[in-house]
């Protein structure tokens, strides 16, 4: 019983009578692959032979096309043994060329046999459809071979008056561009489509195979995986039965997947069946997503006849799933390919089209990507091309798929080749972008693996600070081409050069090194002047030792501040972004109280991270804008730039992270900013580096005070103390935890340990000797200290800043000294204490965008350096106002207005106050 037939067979039964009836009948069934039309062909020939019909069967196969005659012959041959026929037919077909375009005699020849043929098989058939009705049942008509095409056409044309049925199948896709099949389908009398079963049909006869009690979802199942095709759903059924995937438990997800292994081999033996599409897809497959139709052609070595045949046979033949688009359809077809193709053919059809595609003009990534589905790289041409690729998917921001290229190459390449060690590097310094561990083991490999010493130290030397300071296997490598490089001959550029980035890494590896951290200053002096043709490397090295000379604090803060001011000339605003300034220069200035170095500094790289539209950078120049401004005492625009740096830090990593907690964590301990202490303070990230480990101390105990907790406040700070004294680490401007450790002291009563770190901290910073450092030294021995003693160590703590420094320090100082003052009943004590709170309040209150009181357009008095106490001098003094009147107004000494004063000419370079108001009106004037 045929499902959802009825229609059909209708018109096969009216098709039966009307040959029956000596009308000469064609029939047309078409459908797709497994759609039902062989079973409707048969049911045809049943009820024809039933009626009484001589009923000839033949099928064209994809094997047979090249046989001529080869459909015919299958139709005749059982006349000759009933009928008595003479053979002469079938003896002399096989014979007759299929092409029927000889020239010459012989050609003449042949085309007069195949037209006595033609004719002799009309008259055979109209003689035989005299005595009863006659049906030939011809399936797959696309695949029957050109000769017999040409007869079932003669005879479609001359059927008219005989009692004679021919039926033709057609399957959809096949042979639709041939003349002779759309000669044959034209002259159709009767035409049927078949489809697939409705959802209805496809539940009933699955019931039918399976059981009654079939679920919905098993049988809505049956029906997407074979689109309802009736031989289709019987296959799927019967191989459902024999999994015992049906009753009782009607497993529909391994139903799904059976379904699946069918729709592969169906495709499967479509491609046996149709060679023409099998290089088609595999051309296409291995091209991936470069199988252009120019290039496809090319590399199938196919017309582009033959190309839209195979598409057509392939839509038709397998026919895409429900909701498939055609680009998903071959890509679905090009997957059973590739999985189906040997490893041997599928090397040598992707090595081809490698080469297809690099002659074609292609990129280095398109060439190079058939290249990873080769089983062994052949020569050196296609290691190249990896290495091209993987440099071209690093230029667009593809790391990973740079590793992916540079991983397939490293697989075929001798062990102790050059090329491996060159791949090697390119490797490792891949894989620094993805933070990806690996980066490490893979930069030592490559360096011991590199064929010379200088070119060792070139891999070396070119190693990111990161990697050497945090990985200790890449850190020894350092050290140990350091030494084997020693120093080079004065006339050895390259080799200077090369020695000291070297140096300079293996002293930024050795930061917690006392020893390293004790020489710096002296090898900065052996470098001396920075000479404005100093290269990268010397740049590189003056970086990083003088930022261990400002962490050692055994110098005075003048020198290394003029150091960074050279540094800071020199380097490139664009490139420190990527390099060490950014991260090692702002601490710097922070502690040498020369913030306003860096402000045209982060001007520019803040523009070039913007025009980037690199985040992660633009928050780590916010965080340094906050210490900048946090050196200067401006409370409120520090806050607000370190508020937008941890809103910007979003996709910050692990390392950027660290460098934001250990800028704003400065930030922190000079607001006491609980919020961010917390918001930069990260439990799941191992402290492993020294500086963060000592942020991390201090910012702890700060919360642990804001607590109440005072001996656990007390402990993380001397944590912190023992961290970085054995380290050498005793810069006093960065000793939080030591200025706050002797107040928790001092509160917990514990006096003398007090003031043996107050006086401790005092002499550090007497060396160092910067005015902020050194102010808040004498405020702490100050605080601690009672009596006269300590009131006198709080004017001098006043007297330092007030000219030069850190105004939230001298308002700090201001507020204690005018506190000691009231609890004396000194008159002169509420006017101190009011002027410390009121600059206090300034400093809150001042916006990061409006500046802190001062012209918003004072960029030459921001250019020469002056500190804001000194602009408010110099601003007054250039309107007209007496040393005495600008001390009455601002609230402050005389002896600090001249101070400022005469700073103010030395850095703006003037001689007084005439050239002063010129200076200052230029300014207002722009």
């Amino acid at each position: 019983m045929l499902l959802e037939r009825d229609r059909e067979l209708t018109v096969l039964d009216d098709a039966v009578a009307d040959a029956r009836a000596g009308s000469g009948v064609l029939v047309l069934v078409e459908g797709g692959t497994g759609s039902g039309t062989t079973a409707l062909l048969n049911r045809l020939a049943d009820r024809a032979g039933t009626a009484g019909a001589l009923v000839l069967r033949s099928a064209g196969t994809p094997g047979e096309r090249a046989v001529p005659f080869g459909v015919l012959r299958r139709l005749v041959l059982p006349l000759v043994a009933e009928r008595d026929l003479p053979a002469d037919l079938v003896v002399s077909a096989p014979h007759l060329s299929p092409g029927g375009g000889h020239t010459g005699p012989e050609g003449a020849a042949g085309a007069a046999v195949r037209a006595d043929t033609l004719h002799w098989l009309h008259i055979l058939f109209a003689g035989l459809s005299a005595e009863r009705t006659v049906v030939l049942a011809v399936d797959d008509l696309g695949w029957v071979d050109a000769d017999s095409l040409e007869a079932l056409a003669h005879l479609a044309a001359r059927l008219a008056g005989l009692r004679m049925l021919l039926a033709v199948v057609r399957k959809d896709g096949l042979g639709v561009h041939d003349p002779l099949v759309r000669e044959i389908s034209a002259a159709a009398t009767h035409q049927i489509r078949v489809r697939g079963l409705s959802r209805d049909g496809t539940a009933a006869l699955v019931a039918r195979q399976l059981g009654a009690d079939c679920p919905d979802e098993f049988g809505r199942t049956c029906h997407d995986v074979t689109g309802g095709r009736p031989k289709d759903l019987r296959v799927l059924c019967d191989r459902a039965r024999l999994r015992r995937l049906g009753a009782p438990h009607w497993r529909t997800q391994r139903l799904r997947e059976l379904g699946e292994s069918l729709r592969r081999e169906r495709l499967l033996s479509l491609l046996r069946r149709e060679p023409v599409l099998a290089v088609f897809l595999k051309a296409t497959a291995v091209l991936a997503e470069q199988a252009s139709e120019p290039l496809v052609e090319r590399l199938a070595g196919l017309s582009r006849g033959q190309c839209a045949h195979a598409r057509e046979v392939l839509a038709h033949g397998w026919p895409p799933v429900d909701g498939q688009g055609e680009a998903a359809h071959t890509g679905a077809a090009c997957a059973v390919v590739l999985q189906a193709m040997g490893d041997e053919e599928s090397s040598r059809r992707h090595r081809q089209a490698s080469a297809l595609l690099d002659a074609s003009g292609a990129g280095p990534e398109e060439v190079a990507l058939p290249l990873l589905h080769v089983g062994r790289l052949g020569d050196a041409w296609e290691i190249h091309q990896l290495r091209a690729a993987a440099a071209a998917a690093r230029r667009r921001g593809a790391p990973e798929t740079a590793v992916r290229y540079l991983g397939r190459a490293l697989v075929d390449v001798a062990a102790a080749s050059h090329v491996r060690a060159e791949l090697l590097y390119e490797l490792a310094v891949t894989e620094l972008d993805l933070n990806s561990p690996a980066a490490g083991r893979h930069f030592v490999q490559a360096a011991r693996l590199m064929p010379g010493l200088r070119r060792r130290a070139e891999v070396v030397s070119s190693a990111p600070m990161g990697i050497v300071r945090g990985d200790p296997e890449v850190a020894a490598l350092v050290r140990e081409t350091a030494a084997a490089v020693g120093t080079p001959r004065e006339d050895d550029q390259q080799g200077r050069y090369l020695a000291m980035r070297l140096e300079a890494r293996a002293r930024y590896a050795g930061l917690q090194d006392p020893d390293l951290v004790r020489s710096a200053a002296g090898r900065l002096r052996e470098l001396g002047e920075h000479g404005h043709d100093a290269s990268a490397a010397e740049r590189e090295l003056r970086t990083v030792l003088v930022f261990t000379a400002a962490m050692d604090g055994r110098v005075d803060h003048r020198f290394v501040a003029g150091t960074t001011r050279q540094v800071l000339e020199e380097e490139p605003a664009h490139t420190a972004l990527a390099g060490l300034a950014l991260e090692l220069l702002p601490p710097v200035l922070y502690c040498t109280d020369t913030p306003h170095l860096a402000t045209s500094w982060l001007d520019a790289a803040g523009l070039h991270a913007s025009q980037e539209d690199d985040r992660v950078t633009t928050s780590r120049i916010e965080a340094v804008r906050a210490l900048m401004r946090i050196a200067r005492g401006e409370v409120g625009p520090a806050r607000e730039y370190g508020v937008r740096a941890l809103a910007a830090a979003g996709g910050a990593t692990h390392g950027d992270r660290a460098e934001l907690t250990m800028v704003l964590g400065c930030v922190a301990l000079e607001l006491d900013d609980t919020e961010i202490a917390e918001r930069v303070l990260d439990p799941a990230r191992p402290q492993t580096d020294l500086w963060l480990f000592a942020k991390y101390g201090a910012l702890n105990g700060m919360l642990a005070e804001t607590r109440g907790d005072l001996p656990v406040a007390l402990a993380h700070y001397l944590d912190c103390a023992r961290v970085l004294e054995r380290a050498g680490w005793v810069n006093p401007a960065f000793a939080h935890w030591q200025v706050r450790a002797a107040l928790v002291q001092h509160r917990m009563g514990r006096t003398a340990e007090a003031l043996a770190a107050a006086l401790t901290h005092h002499e550090r910073a007497r060396i160092w000797g910067a005015p902020s450092t050194l102010g808040r030294a004498l405020r702490l021995l100050g605080v601690v200290t009672g009596g006269p003693r300590g009131v006198e160590l709080l004017r001098q703590a006043v007297a330092v800043v007030e000219t030069e420094g850190s105004r939230l320090e001298l308002a700090r100082a201001l507020m204690e000294l005018g506190r000691r003052l009231q609890e004396a009943s000194a008159p002169e004590g509420d006017r101190l204490f009011r002027r410390g709170r009121r600059l206090a309040a300034e400093l809150i209150n001042a916006s990061a965008d409006a500046g802190t009181g001062t012209n918003a357009r004072s960029a030459r008095a921001l250019a020469a350096g002056l500190t804001p106490a000194e602009t408010r001098v110099a601003q007054r003094a250039a309107r007209g106002l007496s040393n005495r009147e600008i001390a009455t107004e601002l609230e402050t000494s005389l002896r600090a207005v001249e101070r400022h004063l005469t700073s103010s000419y030395r850095k703006l370079r003037v001689t007084g106050r005439e050239q002063l108001a010129r200076a200052m009106a230029m300014d207002e004037s722009r």
